[in-house]
């Protein structure tokens, strides 16, 4: 028995069979890598153990939800606006690469983040500032104060 579907039918299953495989693989590389990092010594294998933990958890979490979306037809058409998202996000980090010489780790991540947001979604001045403010102390805590760690500098800091 033939069945002939139509094409937005046809690309939506395999659209769902790539999403169910990719998922899968990552339940799998992430178990793979937790295992890895149980081989290390304890003392220093505490920080991968517990990123390859989440990345096992939002893997799977991940795989159930693609098992979970049901099969819906395609638009049908590629439309230009589709490409408007990526495009934004590619020239917003391209800015912000760019930014980090001239400016410092610290300010270029502030106003990526304040811009961002701003441009993506549609947030108030005091998610802007707290958010990036936020971030901008955790980072400095952790990789700074924390690890030692020293983080590009530029003109301004």
């Amino acid at each position: 028995m033939v069945t002939a579907f139509s094409g937005n039918e046809r690309m939506a299953k395999i659209s769902r069979t790539k999403e169910c495989g990719f998922a899968a693989a990552m339940v799998l590389l992430s178990a793979a890598f937790l295992i890895r990092a149980f081989m290390y010594p304890a003392a220093s294998s505490q920080f991968p153990r517990f990123l390859m933990l989440l990345q096992l958890i939002f893997s799977m979490v991940l795989f159930v939800l693609s098992l979970r979306v049901p099969q819906a037809a395609g638009t049908g058409s590629f439309r230009l606006a589709t490409l408007y998202p990526p495009i934004k996000v590619f020239v917003a980090s391209a800015v912000y690469v760019l930014a980090i010489g001239y400016l410092g780790y610290f300010a270029s991540t502030a106003l990526f983040l304040c811009g961002s947001m701003y441009w993506f979604g549609k947030h108030g001045p005091v998610v802007l500032i707290s958010v990036s403010g936020g971030f901008i102390l955790t980072v400095y805590a952790l990789f700074v104060l924390f690890i030692g760690v020293r983080l590009p500098e530029g003109l301004l800091i």
